[in-house]
């Protein structure tokens, strides 16, 4: 069997298992009160672990051969996280941008939400193809509405969002240099780079071994959450 499909396993399972393990480390530091950010933070590290570890299950049941189960993960359970997993995390942006405007965050809130299931519908209703399983294994292709859908719906309008607030949260921390803001700031990086990487992961043609390099970018998404809310402020 090939053992490039081994080698992908093991970095998803790792990218899934690395973005629980933080989450789990974060939510500690909630309940001792040692984080600002909004709840939907620890969401999308949940939702982030959880779809990277079934992606790698989906993998290794490639490698062993059960593709009726692979296709059954996919289908219920990876597929439509692909397009879900995003949320708490425009939740958060939400949070961010319009703190005092509760009907604008609502607004916000309401079209990613309505878009995003739009995609798991359309999903569910036109499928996916699934391309030749190579040395590294494969990535199931999602029909083409539902990628439009995310691709003009979600990732589009979210890319403008994520870099307006690492910028907003940037500025922020250099000027006060407290702890809370450099927290905040982390966050906002962290989603810049998982957008990068991601933005490679949904292209055709990241096949082989380059959709290893783009699922190590991945787990360093939740890795700089991390380290920004864990290094402790010098003063």
């Amino acid at each position: 069997m090939n053992v490039g499909i081994l080698y992908n396993t093991f970095i998803c399972l790792a990218t899934g298992l690395t973005s629980l393990m933080v989450f789990n480390s974060l939510y500690k530091k909630r309940k001792r009160g040692e984080v600002v950010y909004n709840l939907a933070v620890d969401y999308f590290l949940l939702f982030l672990g959880l779809l990277w570890t079934l992606v790698g299950i989906r993998i290794f049941l490639v490698w062993s051969g059960h593709l009726e189960i692979e296709l059954f993960v996919y289908k219920w359970f990876v597929g439509p996280l692909t397009y879900i997993h995003l949320i708490p995390a425009v939740y958060y942006l939400g949070w961010s941008f319009f703190k005092d405007k509760r009907t604008m965050q609502l607004l916000f809130n309401a079209f990613f939400t309505t878009t995003s299931l739009a995609a798991v519908f359309m999903l569910f209703l036109y499928g996916f193809t699934r391309p030749e399983v190579t040395y590294w294994g494969n990535n199931i292709i999602p029909n083409p509405i539902s990628s439009k859908i995310f691709s003009y719906g979600v990732f589009l309008p979210a890319a403008p969002c994520i870099i307006t607030e690492l910028i907003r949260r940037g500025r922020e921390w250099m000027k006060t240099r407290h702890l809370a803001d450099r927290q905040l700031f982390g966050f906002a990086l962290s989603l810049l780079i998982y957008a990068i990487a991601g933005f490679f992961e949904g292209l055709i043609f990241t096949q082989g071994w380059q959709m290893l390099l783009t699922r190590i970018g991945i787990m360093l998404s939740p890795l700089t959450l991390y380290l920004f809310t864990t290094l402790r402020d010098e003063e």
